[in-house]
């Protein structure tokens, strides 16, 4: 039987800095072509963390907010799993300091760590973890703050942002009607694409490599998974992706046959925020009323590597 559970809240947190493409092109690198990055990548903005705030301390902000929106005390979960690239510390877990920042006394907490898929990959083992128990409620939490390991000066420094997004589960029998099944796929052959060395602090992208096998990947993971469960593309109500840009994702969608007006999108405003990125776009599609019960939703997503993945869940 496939693990079955259900949303009870998301929360997210955004630095209060906001950078356009604009200042990018002012303050460090004239080169950068403003309405290229809009038009191409469809980004336009990016929040950034200013001196001092740490990769925990925008994580803990959004299992905050995440709490409130629910309604439910911190002490009842008891499971809290952190995807990020950008830890704290090297040791211990991130997870460990968001667990004392935001009250989560109760939980055991860990690391994720797969880049840009790692959010898909931590709801996957939340909700392996809920329906195995003694888990009852899960934390799942992508937090990263990108933009220390990027070069200003060079010409992909338009793609990332920082933020985090905390969504809030609970065990719910019910097979089918809260149903999640997801197929999760690793090819370390392109490890090189994207990558920062140990003896560096900023990201090296081959830009065309990581657009090849993210637009090989991410299609055949989506297919796999409806054929799975019975689904045509177009069963499929909404689509809440990883961030890489505009481009990729309108071929995605294409290579997958569901039409891309599904796609639920949030790049213009912040950018790619790495393992934040799925659950700020759940957050703002729940907030423009795009779920309604019973509906089919997609998660999808790959990163650095190279692990990808798609997940499908009934919503309830």
């Amino acid at each position: 039987m496939k693990p079955s559970f259900r949303v009870l809240s998301t929360g997210i947190c955004l630095p209060d800095l906001i950078v356009s493409n604009e200042d990018i092109q002012q303050r460090y690198n004239p080169a950068i072509d403003p309405d290229w990055v809009a038009d191409t990548l469809g980004i336009r903005h990016r929040h950034i963390a200013r001196d001092g705030i740490q990769t925990s301390d925008l994580a803990a902000a959004a299992v905050a907010s995440s709490l409130d929106a629910a309604g439910v005390d911190a002490g009842s979960v008891d499971l809290l799993i952190l995807a990020t690239a950008s830890p704290d510390r090297r040791a211990p877990a991130t997870a460990c300091f968001a667990q004392q920042k935001s009250g989560l006394a109760n939980a055991v907490a860990f690391d994720v760590s797969a880049v840009c898929s790692g959010f898909l990959f931590g709801l996957t083992a939340a909700a392996a973890m809920l329906a195995a128990g003694p888990f009852k409620r899960a934390m799942v939490v992508g937090a990263d703050v990108f933009s220390r390991a990027t070069d200003w000066q060079r010409r992909d420094c338009v793609f990332f942002g920082d933020g985090a997004g905390a969504v809030l589960i609970e065990a719910a029998p019910g097979g089918r009607n809260a149903g999640f099944d997801a197929e999760l796929f690793t090819d370390g052959r392109d490890r090189e694409a994207f990558t920062i060395k140990c003896q560096t602090d900023r990201f090296e992208m081959d830009g065309p490599g990581v657009y090849r096998a993210a637009s090989e990947a991410v299609p055949a993971c989506i297919g796999r998974v409806l054929s799975r469960n019975g689904l045509e593309p177009t069963d499929v109500d909404i689509v809440v992706p990883h961030q890489p840009s505009r481009s990729l994702l309108a071929d995605i969608a294409k290579r997958s046959g569901i039409p891309f007006d599904r796609f639920q999108l949030t790049m213009d405003r912040y950018a790619n925020t790495v393992g934040a990125t799925i659950p700020i776009a759940l957050h703002e599609a729940i907030l423009q009323k795009r779920l309604s019960r019973g509906d089919r939703v997609l998660f999808a997503a790959a990163g650095a590597g190279f692990p990808a993945g798609a997940a499908i869940h009934h919503w309830n």
